[in-house]
């Protein structure tokens, strides 16, 4: 099942799209809320950077198994925890169903990845996730 309408029109659209057309699709869904859902492949500690802004964060990822959109196009969601404990229970091979903000679409031409940030994002955060 699709992740969400709005959602797969921007994948949709974002195959077709130019690279410009493309940063404009993630700067339009940043930071907005969609439930998302997949099958866990790995659970594993993720780090970000940005040296420009001197800002770095260690946060948890929930890595699920490739779907395909009502599109037909294949995408991948990625769940990023803050906290370790929110994680510990997680298994591979089981279904994960949350909501989240959207901190990240990456297009690799083949394959879509949507980043979702699970709480609250802090100002930090955002600039963090924005910039990657």
């Amino acid at each position: 099942m699709p992740i969400s309408f709005s959602f797969t029109i921007a994948i949709a659209v974002s195959k077709q799209a130019t690279d410009l057309q493309r940063e404009q699709i993630k700067k339009d869904n940043f930071g907005k809320e969609l439930t998302a859902n997949g099958i866990v492949t790995n659970v594993e500690e993720y780090n970000f950077f940005n040296e420009k802004k001197d800002l770095a964060g260690k946060y948890f990822r929930v890595t699920t198994a490739e779907q395909k959109s009502t599109g037909n196009t294949a995408y991948q969601v990625n769940f990023l925890y803050k906290d370790l404990p929110a994680v510990k229970d997680i298994n591979k091979g089981e279904k994960k169903e949350q909501p989240g903000k959207i901190i990240k679409i990456i297009d690799d031409r083949l394959q879509i990845s949507l980043w979702l940030y699970i709480g609250e994002l802090s100002a930090g955060e955002k600039e963090l996730f924005i910039s990657n």
